[in-house]
């Protein structure tokens, strides 16, 4: 049986940033080679995959120069072009807004331009721009704000700030790198109280969480060894209940069972993270959790489209 969906997960590359990735990365952003897109690609998949509505959004690298007026000016092109497919196709597509991260006023400027004039459905911020990683308290203001508009955040991973390719050899950053930038920022967010301070960001975690489900009884041991933390800095187990995750990426047979202890399942929500992860290997991936004998129709209907259909209110 297939399932109607909406995929919460899914990239889109504006004239801008395909420039940004050629001129900064030689079109290897992360170690991933450039896709071609259109706004047809995003439709065309959709079409092929029961996808009913996709929220689209800047994948990485965080689309930041450097420099903070460029910077400014790649995130305004970026947003628009979201826009303007939004506009051009309400009823297929939706889009997360990104932020000029880590530049407050701009940022601060841009949620309420993004919610406000442009209709955004929420925002996409990455796990780290140049080192700066979410949980820091120089992002406290953003943090804030989104509060304040109860937003949806959608993080991304990036390639992290420590990435020692001594190390990680010629395995790319989105194989290996990418869970453990998702994992190390989570628990930055979760020390530094951004979960219980602004409660009220709706903030999805992207491939089945990473590996929090392996870590989460681990993390509440650390107390023993350093006293000085609280309760909530080590509460990940609290902390994941309240947060949503993608199963973008293979979720089966290992990580969705371990996530599923941990997680409210009205939380989990679909993705594709197309274009980057091929249409053949999206209708295999999706064809997996929709075969899978480990769970209900009304589980899988509400993994594919009920709870996301919820949180956008749609």
């Amino acid at each position: 049986m297939t399932y109607k969906k909406i995929d919460l997960h899914a990239h889109y590359l504006s004239p801008g940033y395909k420039q940004f990735l050629h001129d900064y990365f030689d079109d290897m952003g992360d170690g991933v080679k450039t896709p071609a897109y259109e706004i047809e690609t995003t439709l065309g998949i959709m079409a092929q995959t029961d996808i009913d509505y996709s929220v689209i959004s800047i994948s990485s690298p965080h689309p930041n120069t450097g420099e903070e007026d460029s910077t400014i000016a790649l995130i305004h092109e970026v947003n628009s072009y979201g826009a303007l497919q939004q506009a051009s196709y309400p009823d297929k597509i939706g889009f997360f807004a990104s932020l000029p991260i880590p530049y407050v006023q701009a940022s601060l400027e841009t949620i309420d331009t993004a919610l406000d004039e442009q209709h955004a459905i929420g925002f996409t911020l990455p796990t780290n721009s140049h080192g700066v990683y979410l949980g820091d308290a120089r992002l406290d203001p953003i943090m804030a704000r989104l509060n304040e508009r109860a937003a949806i955040v959608a993080i991304h991973p990036n390639e992290p700030a420590t990435h020692d390719k001594n190390v990680a050899g010629d395995i790319p950053a989105p194989i290996m790198e990418f869970f453990f930038d998702t994992t190390r920022t989570v628990m930055n967010m979760l020390q530094n109280g951004v979960f219980t301070r602004y409660p009220n960001i709706r903030f999805i975690i992207p491939h089945g969480g990473a590996v929090l489900s392996l870590i989460v009884e681990r993390v509440g041991l650390a107390q023993a060894l350093n006293p000085a933390l609280t309760d909530a800095q080590v509460n990940l187990k609290g902390a994941m209940k309240n947060l949503y995750f993608d199963v973008a990426g293979f979720v089966l047979p290992q990580q969705l069972p371990a996530l599923m202890d941990f997680i409210d399942p009205e939380k989990l929500v679909y993705a594709s993270d197309t274009p980057y992860t091929p249409t053949p290997a999206v209708l295999h991936l999706a064809s997996v959790l929709e075969e899978s004998d480990l769970y209900s129709m009304e589980f899988k209907q509400k993994l594919f489209f009920e709870n996301a259909q919820e949180l956008l209110g749609r």
